[in-house]
């Protein structure tokens, strides 16, 4: 390499000991003291001065002094102000100054300059402590150094919570652009953790984790960023081994590489050992670095079986984020991995001291040690902070389910199923974010898995009752029509109610099954009343918003209709207000197309949840059926009457009949001829039952049918 000292050119002289093997002239000398020249050997009056950039600065007295131990010849010094001398050394007729550069472009005089003592230099017990420590040190460094100036280096940390730096090599401390080990230590707050760009630590971590805590070996390989001390971002391949002391602490040696960044971008297996430790990263999942399901399971077991957690307190808790497939259509693939991964950053920093992992997808399982109580506060802490994160287009509301782990023995795999069916318990609520599994949740799985498995057998062994309801005529109290409503009569399990099976089918996509074989079961009833001539009136049915994703249902309708001859007139269409904000566009179309066909189109359930008037406005529909939960508040809170009178103007207004379902009492019926609704339902009248029951018991009541004539000329006159 080239040097700048003086007299550099010549500085080839041979060593005169033999206790500084390696060393075979000036020049090499230099080499190595450029190692060791620091702050500390510096003289006091210049070490606010030093720097690596000037790193001969205040050290000519005890390096002229080196130099003389080694080479032999004499010190000589050129006088500066203030009394001091410049040391260089004098060799067999040989001038050289390995600490001139010190003094830049000044040129200085070598000739007839006195000679120096390192008796009287050494008096000063301040300069021979610095001269010893830069003899020892050249002692230790040529009985074996690491090379400097390579893109690599080693450093040593503690595995304990702070993860504290305890030595970090030259090489080291220059790849982060710091000077001194001290300089670095405060740079990276003398942590492990602050040598990794924050991004990649969490990430990080895990696979270290996943490889040396839980893996049968103790060394790991990983990859990360780093943020030198000038903002520069540089990438790097971590080798570490861990090593177990005698007093209980274990250490992390680590040796870190500079590596080019398409280098540090590419996940192929470069060699036999490289391959061997990425298998090892198999364990987590690549986009958060969380532990991946298979390797949860593993490490819970171990956690559960090790002695000092015997007595710990366990749960599990499953993280989802609800309609997760809508935000990544809606926002793009790349935001939502950011969302996943800025999650995955939550539920580690909140639950710093569980396992957590990424199963699937959104689906984040958690396996924590403490309290109930800190265990639901952590979950409330995830939740507020994503949904109050900084960028508002990753606000999303997620959910959570918990299962406490009272029974130590609980396989693992059922104890995550638990915390996942508390989670999807309350997916489809809004005013409930976290649940605890009860045993009833798994009592609904099995009813729900029973409705999946026989829906078929019911269907074909005609297991699935129509049951009709009466519709009356408010201002006659003659029955205008059947609402068809169904019923699950089953040989095993009796009678399954619809709140039992409805919403289940609907969850699996197989409600269009029901609601098309009910469609042919009225068709048939129907038929058979007409052809024996009795007085009939229209019936309802019921369509569910999933029935227009599954299949034409409102032309399965008019196709078997037409196959039993039933007049169109006989069928009325009943959507409800879900439908219809679930998928406008459709349904909308949908309607509008029976409608022209011929058929009436009901709008069900007005006020159950969110309602708007507007609704009636933007879509065509014959009847508004009034929720029961409008009579339910009409017995405990009077203004309720004031409402459902004007929603029963406002629809008369627009053209549409209103319909009031849930009555129960005269009261309630007087109170609908009051506001002038147009048609009621409800147990007052009659329970719903099959129709030749239905008949006999409004016939013993005697009740009227409305004749054909009756029915066009109130249905026109809104």
């Amino acid at each position: 390499m080239g040097y700048k000292f003086y007299g550099w050119e010549n500085a080839l002289v041979s060593p005169i000991s033999t206790d500084y093997s390696g060393i075979n002239n000036p020049r090499e000398l230099f080499d190595a003291l450029k190692n060791i020249w620091c702050e500390y050997t510096a003289a006091p009056r210049l070490r606010s001065q030093w720097s690596k950039d000037n790193m001969t600065l205040g050290q000519c007295s005890i390096t002229a002094f080196l130099v003389q131990d080694i080479f032999g010849g004499k010190v000589y010094g050129i006088p500066r102000e203030g009394g001091n001398f410049h040391c260089y050394n004098v060799v067999n007729g040989v001038t050289f100054d390995l600490t001139s550069e010190q003094f830049g472009d000044e040129v200085l005089s070598y000739e007839d300059n006195p000679e120096q003592s390192r008796e009287d230099h050494f008096q000063n017990e301040e300069k021979f402590l610095r001269y010893k420590y830069l003899k020892e040190s050249l002692k230790k460094f040529l009985g074996g150094h690491i090379p400097t100036g390579i893109p690599g280096g080693f450093f040593i940390y503690e595995n304990n919570e702070e993860e504290s730096i305890l030595f970090a090599d030259e090489n080291v401390i220059n790849l982060y652009e710091c000077d001194t080990l001290e300089e670095f230590r405060q740079y990276v707050g003398n942590s492990f953790k602050g040598m990794v760009h924050p991004d990649d630590l969490h990430k990080i971590e895990n696979q270290i984790q996943a490889q040396t805590l839980f893996g049968e070996k103790r060394h790991d390989y990983v990859r990360y960023r780093m943020i030198t001390k000038n903002g520069e971002i540089k990438y790097l391949e971590d080798f570490g081994h861990l090593l177990n002391g005698k007093n209980g602490k274990s250490f992390f040696y680590v040796f870190i590489v500079d590596v080019d960044q398409n280098e540090y971008l590419n996940r192929n297996k470069n060699s036999l050992a490289e391959a061997e430790i990425l298998s090892m990263n198999q364990d987590t999942d690549p986009l958060t670095g969380l532990f991946n399901m298979s390797f949860f399971y593993q490490n819970v077991q171990m956690l559960m079986a090790s002695p000092e957690n015997r007595r710990r307190f366990i749960s599990i808790i499953h993280f989802d984020i609800p309609n997760f497939k809508l935000f990544n259509e809606r926002n793009g693939f790349l935001l939502g991995d950011e969302l996943l991964c800025d999650m995955a950053k939550i539920i580690k920093k909140e639950f710093s001291d569980a396992v957590v992992s990424r199963f699937s997808n959104d689906h984040f399982v958690v396996c924590s040690m403490g309290s109930k109580e800190s265990v639901v506060a952590k979950a409330e802490a995830v939740y507020n902070e994503v949904l109050h994160s900084k960028d508002a287009a990753k606000r999303v509301r997620i959910k959570a389910g918990i299962y406490y782990m009272e029974d130590r023995f609980t396989e693992i795999g059922l104890a995550c199923d638990h915390a996942r069916l508390a989670c999807n318990s309350i997916k489809g609520r809004h005013d409930i974010n976290i649940e605890v599994y009860q045993d009833s949740l798994r009592e609904n799985l099995r009813r729900q898995q029973y409705v999946v498995d026989h829906i078929d057998e019911a269907i074909e062994n005609e297991y699935i009752k129509v049951f009709y309801q009466p519709v009356v005529r408010v201002s006659t109290g003659k029955i205008c029509g059947y609402e068809a409503l169904v019923r699950w009569i089953d040989p095993n399990v009796g009678m399954l109610p619809p709140g039992a099976f409805i919403e289940t089918l609907e969850h699996y996509h197989l409600i269009h099954k029901v609601d098309l074989y009910v469609v042919e079961r009225v068709c048939k009833d129907y038929n058979k009343v007409i052809e024996s001539g009795d007085v009939i009136v229209p019936a309802s049915l019921n369509f569910s918003c999933m029935d227009f994703e599954l299949c034409d249902i409102f032309g399965k309708v008019d196709e078997i209709r037409r196959k039993y001859n039933v007049p169109i007139n006989m069928i009325d269409l009943e959507i409800t207000e879900t439908a219809i904000k679930d998928n406008p566009g459709k349904i909308q179309e949908e309607c509008k197309k029976m409608r022209e066909k011929g058929y009436q189109v009901w709008l069900d359930d007005f006020g159950s949840g969110y309602s708007s008037l507007n609704n009636v406005v933007e879509y065509e529909f014959d009847v508004l059926k009034m929720d029961m939960v409008f009579l339910r508040n009409y017995d405990k809170y009077p203004k309720t009457a004031t409402i459902m009178k004007y929603i029963a103007n406002g629809a008369r207004s627009l053209g549409v009949l209103p319909l009031c379902e849930g009555v129960e009492t005269e009261e309630h019926y007087e109170f609908l001829k009051s506001i002038n609704c147009d048609k009621a339902q409800g147990y007052y009248f009659g329970k719903p039952m099959p129709m030749e029951e239905t008949k006999a018991h409004t016939m013993g009541k005697g009740m009227e049918w409305e004749t054909e004539e009756e029915r066009i000329k109130y249905n026109n006159r809104p």
